[in-house]
């Protein structure tokens, strides 16, 4: 009996940390964006002055414009996994701009990714410090969920002996 006690406890436990330790549910990108920027993320960046971008995540793109103070950070609605490997992309939009909160996108040779927001940052680094700032907040987050989980397996596994 106690036998079979623990090893359902241990099945348990086990079936527990595959779902939770993956599945923790970490705000996003967008979200974090938002409060760290304190933006709405509807910026708009005209599409002849875009001069290059990057993909930072699946779900957040750099974008270099000419002039001063156009730097972006791009959220899109799901993850946009072509940009990684793309050698180029298109930025549709209306009225020669492409902007957050409306139907633009970004177009790669395999998936057109549907913009969420746009951030507007002072240079570069102003934007990859806020980036930066967001991700660490992610991981600080996910390390929590992490260790909160391990607290509970421990208890499980002291109840079940």
């Amino acid at each position: 009996m106690n036998i079979l006690k623990v090893t359902s406890v241990s099945v348990g436990v086990l079936i527990l940390t595959s779902c939770s330790s993956l599945g923790v549910n970490l705000p996003s990108h967008d979200e974090l964006l938002r409060m760290e920027t304190e933006q709405d993320g509807r910026a708009c960046v005209r599409q002849r002055s875009i001069r290059g971008y990057g993909s930072l995540d699946d779900d957040v793109i750099s974008i270099s414009s000419s002039g001063k103070k156009r730097y972006y950070l791009a959220t899109t609605f799901m993850n946009c996994n072509s940009l990684l490997t793309s050698f180029k992309a298109g930025f549709k939009g209306d009225f020669f701009e492409v902007c957050g909160g409306r139907n633009d996108k970004i177009i790669t040779s395999d998936e057109a990714c549907p913009i969420k927001s746009i951030f507007e940052f002072e240079n570069r680094e102003a934007a990859f410090a806020a980036y930066e700032r967001v991700e660490k907040t992610r991981d600080d987050l996910r390390a929590d969920a992490k260790k909160e989980q391990e607290e509970k397996e421990k208890t499980l596994k002291n109840s079940a002996d």
